[in-house]
């Protein structure tokens, strides 16, 4: 296989010496070009658009352009023989002798005179910009010869010095032709194992991208989503990247599959996107990832109670969470969730009805949370419980949301927990307390940090119908009236006043007409406060659902 090759030379008497050498490499197409530092790197730009494989050059020169190209760069080495060759040369020269010159110069330079004991100085630069100052101060020392690159020679005239070019002979250029071969050949192998990773995620995903450290884009392919509608802010940051997200994409939601890569000591962070496979509309299922165990309060022996049944049904797949509105139910079952999988896989918030009309659930989706169990009749109930079944047998955690024991599918194999409302777990009011004005700093930049010991026995002292639910709004309602850094009793004692006369508080025409009308705006009364929910308006009126549903037929 013939190899394309680019010899930039520094200086013109090495571009004659190259086009010798090049008849004896039968198996290197190459092409010679004169530049040197600057003027190389226009050469050197192009080449890999023009078809070359590899650059040659020497020095400074090769330098500079390694950092323009993605191309292997050859740097030509200052053999043994050209050394000795200029050395002998200059010592037969009058006067003070140096070498300046870059690495592949002066390493070598160095060994030979110290062997041969020649009084030549050597002196070694980073920058071409260097060898001007050096120069003019040897100038300065007496010094009259000076030995080096292209660069050197040029400073050495402008000065009226000496300067001796060190050129590279046959044998550095024989040098330069194997070791081309050599690299070309590891370039290659290279090359195609990255071919190969690039088919390999292709086929593991038609969307990715593959950020570095520093969250520069390093590789990306898009076949079904646009690029543009992807915000990189919203992907998973480090702390997550063993586990998996969602975002929205336009008007689909689409599940991020993150790894870290390690190359060369730095990570990189590979991104993989596919859609969210959820037949029905998307609005009626919100799909999340947990990426962290969430914070339950839990102070009181009633809550300790709770989070103990999780960890003695921790092996079973169909769940019933129970309690009032407002309990905290939700934040439960991501508990639950969590603690199964440890932050694997995602979390689904659905409608008991809309689940049976659409059972089928992405692969990815290993707990999914039901709501609405109260407003299916009793064969979709049934119905619902074989559907959860069949979940349940292939691994995907069901967890039910109810208002009471009474509602929902229960059977042996339901894991039921308790959630105590919270008028009867008020040892856990002020943990709850300090963590809701704390999340209303950090969420709002409210200015409360703390509340006072008075405020905090209203809390207390009141009976929370709406539970933790309830409390949050008053404190980050309060947190937002307060303009000092301690929430005080006449705030939080205005917004429970306020409250409690709400509740007593009884319209004019409210006990106008007959029993029966009083009756039925007493019961539409609390069906607007429990938001339509039979079961839970049935168990405050103290009558079972058919008297309700009759009553409110009347």
């Amino acid at each position: 296989m013939m190899i394309k090759v680019l010899f930039i030379a520094p200086y013109p008497a090495m571009a004659v010496l190259i086009d010798e050498c090049k008849t004896d490499a039968e198996d290197l197409d190459v092409t010679v070009k004169t530049g040197n530092l600057g003027s190389a790197i226009p050469l050197a730009k192009r080449a890999e658009q023009d078809g070359f494989d590899v650059i040659i050059s020497r020095g400074g020169t090769a330098k500079l352009i390694e950092e323009v190209t993605n191309l292997p760069v050859i740097d030509i080495h200052v053999s043994g023989y050209d050394m000795l060759r200029v050395l002998t040369l200059a010592n037969e020269f009058p006067g003070k002798k140096a070498i300046v010159g870059f690495s592949n110069i002066t390493l070598g330079a160095e060994t030979i005179t110290d062997i041969l004991e020649f009084p030549i100085e050597v002196f070694t630069v980073e920058r071409a910009e260097e060898v001007g100052p050096i120069i003019k101060d040897l100038k300065d020392q007496g010094y009259s010869v000076i030995m080096g690159d292209v660069v050197t020679v040029h400073n050495a005239d402008r000065y009226g010095m000496e300067g001796i070019l060190i050129q590279s002979g046959r044998e550095a250029i024989f040098d330069a032709f194997q070791r081309t071969r050599t690299i070309y050949s590891f370039y290659q192998k290279k090359q195609t194992e990255i071919e190969l990773m690039k088919t390999m995620l292709e086929t593991a995903a038609s969307d990715f991208v593959v950020i570095d450290s520093d969250g520069g884009i390093v590789y990306e392919q898009w076949k079904t989503i646009s690029s543009s509608l992807i915000d990189l802010t919203e992907l998973p940051d480090d702390g997550s990247l063993n586990s998996q997200g969602v975002i929205t994409v336009g008007d689909d939601m689409y599940k991020v599959k993150p790894s870290v890569l390690t190359n060369g000591g730095r990570k990189y962070y590979l991104y993989s996107f596919s859609k969210l496979e959820q037949s029905m509309d998307e609005s009626l299922i919100r799909v999340e990832h947990v990426s962290q165990l969430p914070l339950i309060i839990q102070e009181s022996a009633q809550m300790k109670s709770c989070i103990s049944s999780i960890g003695e049904n921790v092996k079973k797949f169909k769940w019933a969470l129970i309690g009032e509105s407002g309990t905290g139910k939700g934040l439960i079952a991501r508990y639950i969730h969590y603690v199964k999988h440890g932050g694997n896989g995602l979390f689904a918030v659905e409608r008991a009805r809309d689940f049976l009309e659409n059972s089928e659930a992405d692969e990815d989706i290993k707990t999914i949370y039901l709501q609405g169990i109260d407003a299916l009749d009793s064969s979709e109930q049934q119905r619902l419980q074989q559907v959860a079944d069949y979940h349940c047998s292939i691994g995907i955690n069901i967890i039910f949301s109810v208002q009471s024991a009474s509602e929902g599918v229960f059977d042996p194999n339901v894991a039921r927990i308790y959630l105590p409302p919270l008028r009867k777990r008020n040892g856990d009011i002020r943990a709850l307390a300090a963590y809701l004005i704390a999340d209303s700093n950090q969420r709002f930049g409210t200015s409360p940090i703390k509340i006072k010991e008075e405020a905090l026995d209203l809390l207390e002292k009141y009976h929370w119908p709406g539970n933790v639910a309830e409390l949050k709004a008053v404190l980050h309602d309060a947190a937002a009236a307060e303009k000092g850094y301690v929430l005080s009793t006449e705030v939080i004692g205005a917004m429970l006043e306020l409250k409690i006369s709400d509740e007593l508080s009884i319209p004019d025409d409210f006990l106008q007409g007959t029993l029966e009308e009083i009756e039925k705006k007493i019961i539409l009364k609390v069906m607007e406060q429990e938001d339509g929910n039979q079961t839970r308006v049935a168990n405050r009126l103290n009558i079972n659902r058919s008297t309700l549903w009759r009553k409110l037929k009347n």
